[in-house]
């Protein structure tokens, strides 16, 4: 890219807070590389496709598309950087949250509180939704809530949010805790709830995802995952680097699932819509979350409603291991859990784990709770196995 030419164009929605915040990022990220700016909004009516055609028949060399979306296609002579989710039909460096884990974390939060009863109001086709949703059966269904999953279609406006709490109120049994998949549906969620005199967090608890402007309002005051929009920026700015010569950094245009290139950790942000339920007895709640392994050979009944009581454990099981894949496969499918070993050790050596729930048959536990805490690990041994 000559000095005359070092134009990126950035395309997003002018209706999301969190995108307005990504932009005023990029715009830093992109200065202090000595790159320039040029925006393309996309409407209802006006295309990802027909904005990004728009900047580069204005001179980008490349272009960042914030969120796109199944079913884009950018038939362009130029890279494009998406900020999001991996569209396997689009070639482009991917970076993204790690948007399983941002859902996991909210719901084990609530867990983690006391709650049993959690709904989830979805985001429908827009980007993200779908793995937010997956975090939050995932951390359900990990901590034997299963039966108790209750999920309500929304769209990521204020409209929908309210929209979902009037369905709840109509359909009576509230459930004490609801994670919404993006801020602005939670202020619209938690206005409607509020005025129909449901107390927030006494009544139930509230968390959203972003952690955008409206979250720190002070009426709002909101519990929520933020994402982290500065190194999101910062990682589409490098990427551009690669992709035009800048930097001797390999452009990776490639990645695998979800997450495609790169995926930042998101941080939950506690404020003041969550509590522990009514009458939940707190001298009995959790200590600080940790990441939980599981060392067993089945999943039983009784295992699964171990796992689902308040208490049991400080964070979300996230890996399982056993003595074979296919068994391992096996048990992180009905508990939901995204990654499994086929060999115990694997679980005991992974830097990521913090602590370990050994379910394995009497003869065993032991043996391998003591290579467990030789590793440095936390360690607590479950009664079934």
């Amino acid at each position: 890219m000559t000095d005359d030419h070092r134009l990126v164009g950035v395309v997003f929605g002018a209706s999301s807070p969190f995108e307005a915040d990504l932009i005023d990022e990029l715009y830093l990220a992109a200065e202090s590389a000595a790159y320039r700016v040029a925006l393309g909004l996309h409407t209802g009516r006006r295309t990802r496709a027909r904005a990004v055609a728009d900047l580069v028949g204005q001179g980008c060399q490349v272009v960042i598309v914030v969120g796109a979306e199944y079913g884009d296609r950018f038939d362009v002579p130029v890279p494009i950087v998406v900020i999001g989710e991996r569209i396997p039909d689009v070639t482009a460096v991917t970076i993204g949250t790690d948007e399983w884990r941002g859902a996991h974390l909210a719901v084990q939060y609530l867990i983690d509180l006391g709650h049993t009863t959690i709904a989830h109001v979805e985001g429908g086709d827009h980007p993200c939704a779908s793995e937010r949703l997956r975090g939050y059966l995932g951390a359900m269904t990990a901590a034997g809530h299963r039966d108790e999953c209750r999920t309500l279609v929304g769209d990521y406006t204020e409209e929908a949010g309210a929209l979902a709490a009037e369905r709840l109120l109509a359909e009576g049994n509230l459930p004490t805790a609801t994670f919404l998949a993006n801020d602005r549906m939670a202020v619209g969620f938690i206005d409607v709830m509020r005025h129909n005199g449901v107390r927030i967090p006494e009544d139930m608890s509230v968390v959203g995802y972003d952690d955008g402007p409206h979250a720190v309002l002070g009426h709002v005051n909101l519990t929520t995952i933020r994402q982290d929009v500065v190194g999101l920026a910062r990682a589409a700015v490098e990427a551009v680097a690669s992709l035009v010569g800048d930097s001797p950094e390999a452009a990776n245009t490639g990645g695998f699932g979800f997450y495609g290139s790169l995926a930042l950790e998101p941080e939950l942000m506690v404020r003041g819509t969550t509590s522990p339920p009514d009458g939940y007895d707190t001298d009995h709640g959790a200590a600080t979350p940790v990441r939980w392994g599981l060392l067993a050979d089945s999943c039983s009944d009784e295992l699964v409603r171990e796992l689902g009581t308040p208490g049991t454990m400080s964070g979300a099981i996230e890996v399982v291991a056993s003595a074979s894949t296919a068994v391992a496969w096996e048990i992180a499918d009905r508990l939901g859990i995204m990654v499994s070993y086929g060999i115990y050790e694997d679980l005991i050596d992974d830097p990521d784990i913090d602590a370990i729930l050994i379910a394995l048959p009497a003869d065993a536990r032991e043996v391998w709770a003591t290579k467990a805490r030789e590793a440095g690990k936390v360690v607590q041994v479950s009664t079934t196995g």
